[in-house]
């Protein structure tokens, strides 16, 4: 059920709460307003950071229960001075920023574009989409593909602080997919050495024989085992001119073959 048609919360009173779904919440009340049933509670900042709180804004309709806990009966401390203008301006820039984002998916921008918009605008407030172009202070326009090559408009200092934006965009994407495919090929690339080690010499088939025993007894399969073969050939490397290693992803039951 809804709260009490009654109930008034004064500013700082500590007030917890179940809503309808069993959330239960907690906090200090910093504004209530009657009439639409609307509380809001100052609780501890969600993200961790000190000197920061969330502001919950809660329909007591939608509340089950509801109870004072810390009733504050003298009068709030007064309302901190906002500037109104610097919200506003704010909400717009945001406002902005999301109609722009939703034109450039309804135009059939590619994510390349989206992207290379984005980290343009965070250094160049001045742009804008026209159709699937990038347009940059009403003077440079970026066509799709959206390369360095892409950029035109009047020669000069200002276009090229244009183009390294781009060319700085492109070369940090390309280092992070790098760095994704490194990330993604490193457990084949334990695998690999985990897998045998096979060791081919035509001539000095003993020897080499030998190297392999030493080298599985000291060391056995794995990693350590393939650096130790390789250690022994480095040692006598001189006498087996025509050695060299293969790896496998299917290990023998000796770890080796010799042929």
């Amino acid at each position: 059920m809804a709260a009490p048609s009654g109930e008034y919360f004064s500013v700082g009173s500590q007030v917890p709460c179940r809503t309808c779904q069993e959330q239960r919440l907690q906090g200090e009340v910093v504004a209530f307003d009657y009439q639409y049933k609307m509380l809001a509670l100052k609780c501890p900042s969600s993200s961790g950071k000190p000197n920061h709180a969330d502001i919950l804004l809660i329909n007591l309709q939608y509340v089950s229960e509801v109870e004072i806990i810390n009733d504050r009966t003298e009068t709030p401390p007064p309302l901190a001075s906002l500037n109104v203008s610097k919200l506003a301006s704010k909400a717009r820039t945001e406002k902005e920023e999301k109609l722009s984002r939703a034109y450039a998916i309804s135009a059939g921008v590619s994510l390349e574009g989206q992207q290379l918009f984005q980290t343009i605008h965070k250094t160049i407030k001045d742009c804008k989409w026209q159709e699937k172009n990038i347009v940059v202070m009403e003077e440079f326009v970026i066509t799709p593909p959206y390369q360095v090559e892409n950029c035109k408009g009047k020669e000069g200092s200002a276009l090229s602080h244009v183009r390294k934006i781009v060319e700085k965009h492109f070369r940090d994407v390309e280092s992070q997919k790098i760095l994704q495919r490194s990330q993604a090929q490193q457990p084949q690339k334990e695998a690999a050495l985990s897998s045998s080690v096979h060791i081919h010499g035509g001539l000095f088939q003993h020897q080499a024989k030998e190297a392999v025993v030493v080298a599985s007894a000291e060391a056995g399969q794995g990693r350590e085992g393939i650096l130790y073969v390789l250690l022994a050939l480095v040692n006598k490397g001189s006498a087996f001119p025509n050695l060299r290693l293969e790896q496998t992803k299917h290990p023998t039951k000796k770890n080796k073959r010799i042929i």
